[in-house]
């Protein structure tokens, strides 16, 4: 199977509207190659796409997939639990849950560039699969990324503590690799004072204390 030629032909589709065909186009390579990342992403695109067109008629089936994903989750089979995750979505493509379950389950069979793709095109419309976003770009290294998705998930829903933090965290350690290591004068100054930076980055200024002394003029 030529791999790039399929890709091609389904994002094609997709920017034509022809969300069902170029699903089925990426049904196939992932099939034929589980982790395929954009594979992943114009499937999980295409069947947003369709979540509000699919018929209870074409639902069915959906459940059968999901017992058959138990079982192999149950049996160890990480790639088979991608694969029939995935057919559930694409039987109920207006199920988000059942996408976020597909990428859940990418990332436990060791397919992280596909999982941050379906996570990341469902981060549009599902706040948890923007944070699993977030944390699959950040281990990845991109922070810019990372940064979009966390916000996502926090516009989905701003009492997301996790999310929160580590979008805090992240743009503290953003800062330190840009500009405040810029502005250091050396590289000594830098693993000196590398905690107090962390802080201000952070927007915590108080140093920790030492032997549980309070600062000074407390």
């Amino acid at each position: 199977m030529d791999l790039k030629k399929h890709l091609d032909r389904a994002e094609d589709a997709l920017n034509r509207g022809q969300s069902d065909y170029a699903a089925e186009l990426c049904d196939q390579v992932l099939d034929f190659a589980p982790g395929e990342a954009r594979a992943a992403a114009v499937l999980a695109q295409a069947l947003l796409n369709l979540r509000a067109n699919r018929t209870w008629l074409g639902r069915i089936g959906a459940g059968s997939f999901g017992l058959a994903a138990r079982l192999s989750r149950m049996t160890r089979n990480a790639e088979g639990e991608a694969r029939s995750r995935r057919r559930a979505f694409m039987k109920n493509p207006s199920d988000l849950h059942k996408g976020y379950l597909w990428a859940e389950a990418l990332e436990r069979a060791g397919y992280a560039g596909a999982a941050l793709s379906a996570f990341g095109a469902l981060g549009e419309f599902h706040g948890e699969a923007a944070r699993q976003a977030g944390a699959l770009a950040a281990a990845q290294g991109d922070v810019v990324q990372a940064l979009e998705h966390y916000q996502k998930a926090l516009d989905a829903n701003p009492r997301d503590s996790e999310a929160l933090r580590a979008r805090k965290n992240l743009a503290a350690e953003q800062a330190l690799r840009t500009k405040r290591y810029d502005e250091a004068e050396s590289g000594f100054d830098i693993a000196r004072d590398k905690d107090a930076m962390l802080r201000a980055a952070r927007g915590t200024d108080a140093a920790p204390m030492e032997g549980g002394d309070p600062p000074s003029g407390a």
